[in-house]
């Protein structure tokens, strides 16, 4: 079992990155997630990121925006991994700045726990970088 937390510091209101990462179903933000289809609304919503070679489905589990707190899961993933489990939070650090974790619980199926959390760790340093990317628009 891996755990993994990656966070980023950014000079945003927390809320206006919260208002970004609570619409589940809209990742119009991260280049090359612009083929996604979404079923349902709200907790137990899912949506399903047509990546090319291979399509993601994420199914929203929780949503809470009095602590600025998601987390999904991924049933089938593309990645030599199971029991994925993972989420967001956005913490104020001050009226204009905050920090967002991203973190995940998963089992590693061929390749080691090093390897799983770094390989892990980089998607979300990416993840993140686009976010800060949005934002310096």
């Amino acid at each position: 079992m891996i755990d993994v937390k990656v966070s980023r510091n950014y000079d945003v209101p927390a809320a206006r990155v919260w208002a970004l990462l609570a619409d589940f179903g809209n990742i119009s933000w991260a280049p090359g997630m612009d083929k996604v289809q979404v079923e349902g609304s709200g907790v137990g919503m899912v949506r399903r990121i047509d990546m090319g070679d291979f399509v993601v489905e994420e199914k929203l589990e929780s949503l809470d925006h009095n602590a600025m707190r998601f987390s999904y899961t991924i049933p089938k993933m593309p990645m030599p991994l199971t029991d994925y489990r993972a989420g967001g939070q956005v913490v104020a650090t001050g009226a204009n700045s905050c920090r967002v974790d991203w973190f995940c619980t998963a089992t590693p199926e061929g390749m080691s726990a090093e390897e799983a959390t770094a390989t892990v760790e980089g998607l979300y340093g990416q993840l993140l970088g686009w976010i800060q990317a949005h934002f310096d628009k």
